[in-house]
Formats: structure tokens, C-alpha cells, sequence
């Protein structure tokens, strides 16, 4: 058991683009951060989904002449749900609707490329930015990012458990490299950025 890794005050588990994009924030923020993933490589499944980004109010649109706001989109996502009940969480919707196009906008800051808008089923305006050339450019321009702001990222270190100081989270016990027990510690607390889409 090796206990001596240096502290951090944040730990991210998964290094896709919620995990990235979430260590990148809180570098900023002025926090420590360590990214933990189990697989060879940064990017996660970011890397392998279509590459669509669904936004209101962008740059893109703005360029087309179409004239978005995210409270029309709100309204749009209702009619996914058709026929369903209300089963959406309609504090998180009006949350994703507008900080859709600033994280489009910070995303395109650090170099990922988008096309479009295209039109979407059940949108009233065309909101589909689809990233140039595909998907892996999420996860090259993230992890390029992580680099350039010195942020640790640890793969093949897949999490085991949480460590405890009775109800209080202070780190993570991790396998690496499949045979080394670690203990990572974190002041702040541990943030899940695992578990597919």
C-alpha cells in the first residue's frame, strides 16, 4: 500500500469529457486536481459518440441570421417527453439550455471546431454544431488543455472505493497499472466523472 502520493484538494474519477472539462475548472478555480482514469488513455467514450452539440443562441446561429433563445429551446426538449408524463428534471433542463452556447463557445476557445447548425427533429430552429473532423477532436483538445495547465492525469488507475473519514470523503483507493494499490487523497472532496453516457 503506497499512502505517500502528494495531496490534492480535488480528485476526478473518469477522464472523459465531463471529467476533463470538470479538472480544467478547477485548475482554474484554483484547486490541486488529480484526474483518475482506468483505461490507457484520457477521452473516454466522449471520444466514440457521434460528435453532435445541441445548442441555442450560438455563434453559429447568430452567423446564419436565425434568431435562438434558450427558453425556446426548453420549451422544444417538452416535446421529446410527448405522450410520457413530465419526466424530465426541470431544473437540470433549464440548466443544459443556457449554458449550452457558452460551453459550445468554451469548447471552440481551446480549439475544438464545429460546423453547422443542422436541424434536429422536434427543434423549432436548427441547433445541431456537429465537431470537424469527429468526436476524438473533444478529447485531443481537452487533454491537450490538461496538459498545457499541468494537470495530473493518472491512467490505468481504476477506483476501487471511497476513502472515508466517517461521513466525510477524503480520497479514492485505486489498482494502477493492475497490480498497485494506491491511496489518493483530496481535501475538497472526490468528483464521479465515470460511468459511460
Amino acid at each position: 500500500m503506497n499512502n505517500s502520493a502528494p495531496p490534492y484538494d480535488l480528485i476526478v474519477v473518469g477522464a472523459g469529457g465531463s471529467g476533463l472539462t470538470a479538472a480544467i475548472h478547477a485548475h482554474l478555480g484554483g484547486l490541486r486536481v488529480l484526474v483518475l482514469e482506468k483505461g490507457d488513455d484520457a477521452g473516454g467514450t466522449t471520444a466514440w459518440s457521434v460528435g453532435s452539440f445541441t445548442a441555442s443562441a450560438t455563434p453559429h446561429q447568430k452567423a446564419q441570421g436565425i434568431s435562438d433563445h434558450p427558453d425556446f429551446h426548453f420549451e422544444d426538449m417538452a416535446l421529446f417527453n410527448q405522450g410520457k408524463g413530465e419526466v424530465d428534471n426541470l431544473e437540470l433542463r433549464r440548466l443544459l439550455v443556457h449554458a449550452s452556447a457558452p460551453t459550445l463557445e468554451w469548447l471552440m476557445s481551446i480549439g475544438v471546431v464545429f460546423d453547422g447548425p443542422y436541424p434536429e427533429s422536434h427543434h423549432r430552429h436548427p441547433r445541431m454544431h456537429n465537431v470537424i473532423p469527429n468526436s476524438k477532436s473533444f478529447s485531443y483538445h481537452l487533454k491537450k488543455e490538461c496538459k498545457r495547465l499541468g494537470i495530473a492525469i493518472q491512467t490505468q488507475c481504476k477506483v476501487l472505493e471511497l476513502l472515508r473519514d466517517h461521513d466525510r470523503v477524503i480520497g479514492v483507493r485505486a489498482l494502477c497499472s493492475g497490480h498497485e494499490l494506491m491511496d489518493h487523497f483530496a481535501s475538497r472532496g472526490v468528483l464521479l466523472c465515470a460511468g459511460d453516457f
